[in-house]
């Protein structure tokens, strides 16, 4: 829990940020918050949560570089789609809800469901794990 609310933090801030501050799309703030986050996640992950020494660096960093990938795609582009919904929506418009909270109201959404359902489940079953694709990688990265 304490890893990922690290992360989460690192990647929100830099989000709402780049998003309210420097006015960057909601995908792309997604994705600057995800890169962050990410290098955050992956190092704690390995080293306090998962404790994948058992697993090669190389082949940790390569699994978690392809989950990683589709995490970012699946938060910008969520995060741009669910943005500009909430943007376009005269109901919210009615209400009175500022441009930033629905930014952020999209983005906690979509960030909750992608951690729980892509990144938890495969940082559990397959980053920080030795299985059959480790020796493929093992192969791969000594072959330099």
């Amino acid at each position: 829990m304490a890893t990922s609310q690290a992360s989460a933090w690192v990647d929100f801030v830099t989000s709402f940020v780049v998003f309210a501050w420097i006015g960057l799309s909601g995908g792309n703030a997604a994705a600057a918050g995800a890169i962050a986050g990410g290098i955050v996640n992956c190092t704690l992950n390995y080293k306090w949560t998962f404790r994948g020494s058992h697993c090669p660096v190389a082949n940790v960093v390569i699994k978690y570089m392809m989950v990683w990938m589709g995490s970012l795609l699946l938060n910008a582009y969520g995060t741009e789609f669910l943005t500009e919904f909430c943007l376009a929506s005269e109901t919210l418009d009615s209400w009175g809800i500022s441009r930033n909270l629905r930014f952020t109201i999209a983005r906690l959404a979509v960030s909750f469901l992608v951690s729980v359902f892509w990144n938890l489940l495969l940082q559990r079953t397959f980053v920080y794990r030795y299985v059959k694709f480790d020796t493929v990688l093992s192969v791969i990265t000594r072959a330099r």
